[in-house]
């Protein structure tokens, strides 16, 4: 077996899986209801005059139409994924593989201690190259594990506090995870929510603007004090109506400006809510960043750029998305034609070759009606030459 041959089979068909993972543009109420009732949860805005449906095993927002017809809604968070990190990923998911390909191989150790590689042969190497390659995908999925029990713990613990606490002041975190990285990186929120006196007002809300016709889920909103950590707080400020974010993620990146943005925008456009400034909060749960917190402080000047940075991505996706439809219909066009060029041209040569038979019957035809005239003609030929003969022989005999 050859090394491609090996590589098929490994890989796959991965374009019909991915196909079934796309939403459809718009469907029917009745459809989308048998099909996504199990995960859909529905959302009212502006006074209950429109309706948001949420899929949440693909993470897909609708928008309930006049006729009951679904219609797909581009969401906050992948919107933003339209900037391209590559140049951070790329070469981080390089390091996870050859990670992964160096703890998997098989190695032995000589008599010296020199570790060496086993014998492999190719398909076997294939296999153990092939398996390294998802080792990014395994770490983004632990690391998202880590970072979703840790958001739970704060979600639980904030909607305890705004039910309970006279004050909306998380006291102490409830519902702790297993996960000693999950728990490191739910205090490191805690010790922020200290440090600036955080009094929540809302937490996972969802959010919708009905301008732009994007929808998400903002984490929090809150009244907030600044602390004493200058390089966290620049400027002393006092009882401020902020939004909050938590991350989890490894570094701080742009496009969560471009995020809360959205859904400050969003809560002032159907509110009129004066939210004055925004907080990404980066939680560390890493063993290195245990416990550790990276505060992200956005005032209100930089509401407008950050804002035109996602309306940006906004048209962008929309643009991309435009341009995919438009080459997938002219692919579908030209497969079109091409197949109906291949259905004449058959039907074109099966006519030639009903005209040539019919031409060569007809030909055929002709040979045998010549060759019958022929005979005739030479028989004809021939019975007149004996009726010569015959008359020709008596007068021979009279003359003689």
């Amino acid at each position: 077996m050859s090394f491609s041959d090996l590589l098929q089979n490994k890989l796959g068909n991965f374009e019909e899986e991915l196909s079934e993972l796309r939403p459809s543009p718009a469907g029917s109420l009745e459809k989308f209801v048998q099909k996504f009732s199990h995960s859909s949860e529905e959302f009212n805005f502006y006074q209950s005059t429109i309706t948001l449906r949420f899929d949440k095993d693909k993470h897909v927002y609708y928008r309930l139409g006049a006729l009951g017809e679904l219609l797909v809604v581009d969401g906050v968070t992948n919107t933003t994924h339209i900037i391209n990190a590559s140049e951070r990923l790329v070469p981080w998911a390089a390091k996870k593989t050859v990670e992964k390909m160096l703890r998997i191989i098989p190695t032995a150790a000589r008599e010296d201690g020199t570790i060496v590689l086993k014998p492999l042969t190719l398909a076997e190497f294939t296999t153990i190259a092939l398996e390294a390659k998802n080792a990014h995908r395994e770490h983004l999925e632990d690391a998202g594990d880590v970072g979703h029990m840790a958001h739970r713990c704060l979600e639980d613990s904030i909607r305890r506090a705004i039910q309970s606490d006279p004050e909306k002041i998380v006291r102490q975190l409830i519902n702790l995870p297993s996960d000693e990285r999950a728990i490191n990186a739910a205090n490191g929120g805690k010790a922020w929510m200290d440090a600036h006196h955080v009094r929540w007002i809302e937490t996972e809300g969802k959010i919708y603007s009905r301008l732009h016709n994007f929808a998400g889920t903002a984490d929090g909103l809150a009244i907030c004090n600044s602390c004493e950590d200058k390089a966290c707080c620049s400027a002393p400020f006092k009882d401020h109506l902020s939004l909050i974010d938590w991350k989890s993620s490894n570094y701080l990146n742009v496009s969560f400006l471009f995020q809360t943005a959205a859904y400050q925008h969003a809560k002032q456009e159907e509110s009129g809510l004066d939210i004055k400034d925004r907080w990404v909060i980066r939680l560390g749960k890493s063993e290195d960043e245990a416990g550790k917190v990276e505060p992200w402080f956005m005032s209100g000047n930089d509401f407008v750029d950050d804002f035109a940075g996602f309306i940006s991505c906004l048209n962008l996706t929309r643009l991309v998305r435009s341009a995919d439809e438009r080459m997938k219909a002219q692919k579908g066009n030209i497969r079109a034609i091409r197949k109906e060029q291949r259905e004449t041209s058959k039907a074109i040569e099966k006519e030639q070759s009903k005209l040539a038979k019919a031409l060569e019957k007809a030909e055929a035809k002709r040979l045998r009606e010549e060759d019958k005239a022929r005979i005739k003609a030479e028989s004809k030929e021939t019975r007149e030459q004996a009726k010569q003969s015959k008359i020709k022989l008596p007068m021979e005999t009279n003359n003689e």
